[in-house]
Parts: structure tokens; C-alpha cells; sequence
């Protein structure tokens, strides 16, 4: 019985000494850690984003791969482009998104840059990877690992920079953005603002139906004498925020007719010129037939192109009333 006491005795000795070996240990790791997070802490200004604001305003093309697809961007002369899945026009509210995102990155806390802590925070298989190129073709990468949203942080790493950051959870739901996001839908390129003349013709007339120009905010008329200027803003605006359907990107040589056919003699034309002295030309057809092959339906959508977007859209008929701007709509 003396024996099995003894032996008991040692056991829980054993176990305890153990117990606070590791608690030791702990100690120590604990000591360390915020010791490193403290003196990096006190060698990085926590309130500038790691990402070079002046890298950022030089952005040539960028790709983002989140849990919801793989995308890429890049500047031509007249806009951005998306080049994968497929080339069309990209939003460039969404480019502008993820670049401010990265711009007003606020951080908390500070890292080691180490195998241990990149599994530990998701890093190893990230939830967002973003790659930029400038116009000098410099690159960085940002990778965003692991998402908490308990206290409302993310964890990420910045090419260029040996350690990781524990970071306040972006505003903009970067993580939640998929093609649809990526995809410039709306045909008309410009703000209302920045339209110094609006010029809508009818069939193959030369001389505009409406012909309007703005001063300041302060709209006239050529036709008119005296118009409603809250009216008439309306009313080009209606237009601008004309919504796609669908982008006809690709065209066999039956269906590549079938548009021409139709935009040899359209309903409506329209020339934009802007306050730099840009000019767009839109031309804008009547209902279509139905194309079997796209699933369009007879009568129930029209074709719009622009001088500044490489391919055609398919328009629902819902938008075409307002083309047709009359008196009635724009007087006092």
C-alpha cells in the first residue's frame, strides 16, 4: 500500500513539474511575441497602409483571385479592360474599390514572417491574392489570409515586407466580389457633369431632334427657347443609366450580319462630346428579331454600340422609350 502511495506521489510530482515546464515555456513565447510585435510595432508607422500610395496612383493592370473566381485588369487609352475570364470593358468603380482598400489599410498588430504563423492565419491558402504591375512594370503582391469576423480583422502580407499583418477588416467586401462586379454593364462611359453637349438624332437625319449643352451645371436647348433645367437632366441621365443586358463579345460571320444589318439604319444616334473635348458616338437600332442561339426573344430587346467600347450590347426594350425625349418632358 506504501509502494502504490509512493508511486502515486512521484506520478502527480511528474505531471506538475511537466505542467509547469510548459507553462514556463509559454511564458517565454508569450514574452517573446509581443516583445517582437512591440519593437516592430515601434519601427513601423501604423498609420500608413504598407502598400506605396505613389505605387498605387501608377497602376498599369492588377489580378484578384478570391474563393469565388480568378480576374484580371488592364489600362488601354480609353478605360480598363478585363483580359480574364474574357475580354470586355471592366468597371472601373470596382479597380478604384480594391485600390483604395489597399491605400487605407489601418494596422493593429505585427507579425513574424514565419512558416508557423503563415498556417496559423490562413496564409498558405489565402482567401484573397491581389497581384499589381505599374507602368514601370513594378510589381507587389498582397496576399489576405485568414478573415475574424469576431473583432473584425484580417491577417495579410505585402511582397517586399518580412513580416505579416493583423489589420482592421476592409470596409469594402473585396472577398464577396465576382464577375458580374468586374463587368462594365452600363454602355455610356461618362458622369453628367462632365457633358459639355448631348446631340440625339432620329433615323438617318443630319440635323439633331435634341441638341443640348451644358454651362456650369446649366442647361440649353438649340430647339427651345426656354427649358426646365432639373428636366433636361433628367432626361439625359435616364439615357445614361441605360443597362445591359447582354455584351455580344463573340460573333460568328451569321450573326456578325445580322447586327451590321441592323445598325446600317438605326432609330436613334447619339454624339456625347465632353468638357476635354472627347467625343463618343453611340448608335442605337430598333427591336431586334429573335436570335435563337443568344435566347433573345422577338421584339423584346434592341442593339447599342459605342465608338468607345469594342463590342455591341443587347439592350432589354424597357430602355428604348427613352431615346425619345419631347418638349413636354423638359419645359417648365
Amino acid at each position: 500500500m506504501k509502494g502504490y502511495s509512493l508511486k502515486t506521489r512521484n506520478l502527480a510530482s511528474t505531471w506538475l513539474t511537466s505542467i509547469f515546464f510548459l507553462l514556463i515555456v509559454s511564458f517565454f513565447g508569450f514574452i517573446e511575441f509581443f516583445q517582437d510585435v512591440h519593437y516592430q510595432k515601434a519601427t513601423i508607422d501604423l498609420t500608413k497602409s504598407p502598400v506605396d500610395q505613389r505605387f498605387l496612383e501608377n497602376i498599369d493592370a492588377l489580378s484578384f483571385k478570391n474563393r469565388l473566381g480568378e480576374f484580371s485588369v488592364k489600362k488601354e487609352k480609353d478605360g480598363w479592360y478585363l483580359q480574364k475570364p474574357r475580354v470586355v470593358p471592366a468597371k472601373e468603380k470596382t479597380i478604384k474599390q480594391i485600390i483604395n482598400t489597399l491605400a487605407n489599410i489601418k494596422i493593429i498588430t505585427i507579425h513574424k514572417h514565419e512558416p508557423i504563423n503563415f498556417q496559423s492565419f490562413s496564409l498558405d491558402r489565402p482567401v484573397m491574392d491581389i497581384n499589381l504591375i505599374s507602368k514601370d512594370q513594378e510589381k507587389i503582391n498582397v496576399k489576405i489570409g485568414l478573415i475574424n469576423p469576431i473583432d473584425n480583422t484580417s491577417f495579410l502580407t505585402v511582397s517586399g515586407h518580412n513580416r505579416i499583418y493583423q489589420t482592421k477588416l476592409f470596409e469594402n467586401k473585396l472577398a464577396a466580389l465576382e464577375l458580374s462586379d468586374f463587368i462594365e454593364s452600363e454602355i455610356f462611359s461618362m458622369e453628367l457633369a462632365k457633358i459639355k453637349e448631348f446631340k440625339l438624332y432620329h433615323n438617318k437625319n443630319s440635323q439633331p431632334y435634341n441638341h443640348f449643352s451644358q454651362n456650369q451645371g446649366s442647361w440649353m436647348a438649340k430647339k427651345y427657347k426656354v427649358v426646365n433645367n432639373t428636366r433636361v437632366a433628367k432626361a439625359i441621365e435616364d439615357i445614361l443609366k441605360t443597362k445591359t443586358h447582354m455584351i455580344i463579345d463573340k460573333q460568328d460571320e451569321k450573326l456578325k450580319n445580322f447586327i451590321n444589318n441592323y445598325l446600317k439604319a438605326p432609330l436613334y444616334r447619339i454624339k456625347v462630346v465632353l468638357n476635354n473635348g472627347k467625343t463618343v458616338d453611340y448608335k442605337v437600332t430598333h427591336l431586334i428579331r429573335s436570335i435563337s442561339d443568344l435566347k433573345l426573344e422577338n421584339k423584346q430587346f434592341f442593339i447599342m454600340t459605342a465608338s468607345d467600347r469594342p463590342y455591341p450590347y443587347i439592350i432589354s426594350k424597357n430602355f428604348l422609350n427613352r431615346f425619345s425625349i419631347r418638349y413636354s418632358d423638359i419645359r417648365n
